[in-house]
């Protein structure tokens, strides 16, 4: 069976791919999202007159999310739901 490549694969409306951190079952970094425009995390930054900033790195829930191997990496596969806070880097 062939591997896929992470290019080819389209995620459902809502859906989200985590790179979890080294040591962190409960955290990582977004590496793709639905086309459908599904994980876009913003939060205002500077206060009146401020610019919204666009988060990738979340704390999630893991018992939610599913892992999934491409090319010999584990990703959390997940519902944006399953995002509970923004992590500021």
């Amino acid at each position: 069976m062939a591997t896929p490549i992470i290019n080819d694969l389209v995620l459902p409306d809502g859906r989200i791919l985590v790179l979890p951190d080294a040591n962190s079952r409960t955290t990582g970094t977004i590496v793709q999202r639905s086309p459908m425009g599904g994980g876009v995390f913003k939060v205002a930054h500077g206060g009146a007159g401020g610019s919204d900033r666009t988060y990738d790195h979340v704390l999630f829930v893991k018992e939610v999310a599913t892992p999934v191997e491409i090319d010999s990496v584990e990703y959390m596969a997940m519902h944006v739901n399953a995002v509970v806070g923004v992590i500021p880097t």
